[in-house]
């Protein structure tokens, strides 16, 4: 079934001369793709809630003039999917007179799983033959944790109180965020996790009730809470600028550099 569904999306977009990029569900998958003209940056409005996300990893011009844009795409739901919903030009325009950009998201799991990422612990000790020895391990630990409780109570050694690491700022959970921003190499997963950031910080204070990329976009545009927003997406959007310096970043963050981190933590 699935083959069937491949070959009916390729039939029905035969300008494509890409071949279909594969990427497992909650994976970062690539693609390349020339272009004559035009600069791409992924849409502005996606967010966590998005099936797909995809940014421009990096750009090369050939000699012919054509562009080379290398695309990272990350799907949260299986399917067939047009990069070109997710893509505009740096202009804000849509790229749908380009030829389509078809690309496949899988999965091994089921749709209610969070991603295919999956974290395998180690087996468990085999404790036939070593029956003496847990034995031993047992007795020194029986005999040894009220010597220990009698050797601490004659020495009156007050137990030393080591009070826990202070909570992490907001500021501090977006300075690694924002400094990948400034070297260009910050991440969709990344990208989607400073707006929820701010998201979550500004969403009593500014009445963000509307769904999500509203939300976003109204953030954006305010002229205090979305100012972060704009500068780092004016940083990837682009290459030609010189990269921010650490005063640059710093400045930005100082608003923020006495909030706690709050939900995301």
């Amino acid at each position: 079934m699935m083959m069937l569904q491949i070959l009916v999306m390729l039939l029905a977009m035969p300008g494509s001369a890409e071949p279909l990029a594969e990427a497992t569900r909650g994976i970062t998958g690539t693609v390349t793709i020339e272009l004559d003209r035009g600069m791409l940056r992924g849409r502005p409005d996606l967010d966590l809630d998005s099936p797909m996300l995809v940014r421009v990893a990096s750009i090369r011009t050939g000699p012919d003039g054509r562009t080379s844009f290398d695309l990272e795409f990350i799907g949260t739901h299986p399917g067939l999917y047009d990069l070109r919903d997710v893509l505009v030009f740096a202009d804000g325009t849509s790229i749908e007179e380009l030829d389509p950009i078809p690309v496949q998201v899988f999965s091994h799991l089921g749709t209610d799983a969070a991603s295919d990422l999956a974290m395998t612990g180690s087996p468990p000790s085999n404790l036939h033959g070593g029956y003496l020895f847990w034995l031993i391990v047992l007795a020194v630990l029986w005999l040894g944790i009220p010597i220990v409780l009698i050797s601490r109570r004659l020495l009156h050694t007050p137990a030393v109180v080591v009070p826990p690491p202070p909570p992490p700022t907001l500021a501090q959970q977006l300075e690694p965020l924002v400094e990948a921003a400034a070297n260009r190499n910050l991440s969709v997963p990344e990208q989607a996790r400073l707006e929820l950031l701010l998201y979550w910080h500004w969403q009593e204070q500014l009445g963000l009730e509307e769904p999500r990329p509203e939300a976003v976009a109204r953030l954006r545009r305010h002229e205090d809470a979305g100012h972060l927003l704009r500068t780092i997406e004016s940083w990837l959007h682009d290459p030609q600028a010189s990269p921010p310096s650490k005063d640059d970043i710093s400045t930005l963050l100082r608003p923020y550099r006495e909030i706690p981190a709050g939900a995301l933590s």
